[in-house]
């Protein structure tokens, strides 16, 4: 099970298009956690047992979760030394990176991934010395020279945003790249946001095939993934892709539990709390627009929060995207299965557990 655990409701970095800062004052939420931690370690212990699992992802989640690096800590001691015996741990921070710097030690050594968000926003086109960018990528250099932490780059995709200049900007510093097109209520100029998405995808794509019939599999995670489902299949397609409904909570501060980060504040996707426990809604993708589509197999649902939430309209905006990116694969599926073939490696890569910790569809 994944536990994306609130550490605060403050951020140091107020972006744009952030789907997970909340105002706290109007929604009646406190900053920091106000449960107790046993109360937090006995409703893990709870929902483990009824799930049968033997994993437990510790995701210290916010907010900006670096602003309060003692609650990590002290949530890890915790939780090693009730769990250690029984389940296999993995602690998470997914963070804006600006203080990865100040990361105490014994909090850096017990991270089995790091989740970097980028926002796109603040790098500057030109002057990189000095800014965010020089920022965030320093201090992923210095993680990486301490503890070789795998770290996973997430970008938001807006009308705003470059997808190409993005991603082959940062490419060469994390392990992998993961971008998600933004849940926003509506497009402000879909026409033209679709045609710029496409064909800087279309630039991307090429990048990558060639790399790929080359030897070398550039870590796009949306184009592994597509890879990955499309010739080595291995998982239900009724179930979304992202997770939703089955193995991620949300813990807010108040101890409140949700399905999903994105719009706590109307509620629609609680499923509990600490104290009385969760209870996650049976959504498969044959209840949905999904049923019958073709790239079910590829796409599996994007994301359930668009699926509860978005009119017809708008999700066909954000299937459109998806299904342009699905069609440059399908068109080279002989291609791309020949290089799968000849080289051995990319069999592992792209079964690598940490491709599970993305939603895979943007």
């Amino acid at each position: 099970m994944e536990y994306f655990t609130y550490l605060t409701n403050d951020c140091n970095l107020h972006c744009q298009f952030c789907s997970v800062l909340i105002d706290c004052r109007n929604n009646n939420l406190p900053i920091r956690p106000i449960y107790a931690l046993e109360d937090y370690i006995t409703f893990i212990e709870k929902t483990q047992n009824a799930a049968s699992d033997n994993e437990i992802n510790i995701y210290f989640f916010g907010g900006e979760p670096s602003l309060e690096y003692d609650l990590a800590f002290q949530l890890t001691e915790l939780v090693t030394k009730k769990f250690r015996e029984k389940y296999k741990i993995c602690f998470i921070l997914h963070t804006n990176g600006l203080l990865l710097g100040e990361i105490p030690t014994q909090l850096r050594n017990k991270l089995s991934l790091i989740m970097l968000s980028i926002n796109y926003e603040e790098i500057p086109k030109y002057n990189l010395a000095g800014s965010y960018f020089q920022t965030i990528i320093d201090n992923v250099i210095n993680i990486k020279l301490h503890k070789n932490i795998p770290i996973i780059a997430r970008l938001t995709i807006t009308e705003e945003t470059s997808l190409y200049t993005e991603i082959m900007q940062i490419n060469y510093f994390f392990d992998l790249i993961y971008w998600q097109i933004e849940n926003c209520s509506s497009f402000k100029n879909f026409d033209a946001f679709y045609k710029t998405y496409t064909y800087e995808i279309s630039l991307l794509y090429r990048i990558w095939l060639n790399c790929f019939e080359a030897g070398t599999l550039l870590k796009f995670v949306p184009f592994m993934a597509v890879v990955k489902f499309m010739l080595l299949h291995d998982r239900s397609d009724n179930m979304f892709s992202c997770g939703y409904g089955r193995g991620m909570i949300y813990i807010q501060t108040n101890g409140d539990c949700y399905a999903c980060s994105d719009n706590i504040e109307d509620g629609k996707h609680y499923i509990g709390t600490l104290e009385t426990g969760i209870k996650f809604e049976n959504y498969t993708l044959d209840k949905f627009r999904c049923k019958e589509c073709q790239y079910r197999f590829l796409c599996m649902g994007r994301c359930g929060r668009m699926h509860i939430e978005f009119n017809e309209k708008h999700i066909s905006e954000y299937c459109k995207l998806n299904q342009f990116m699905f069609d440059l694969f399908i068109s080279d599926k002989e291609r791309i299965g020949k290089a799968l073939d000849n080289y051995e490696h990319y069999r592992k890569e792209l079964a690598a557990p940490l491709l599970e910790y993305t939603e895979f569809t943007p």
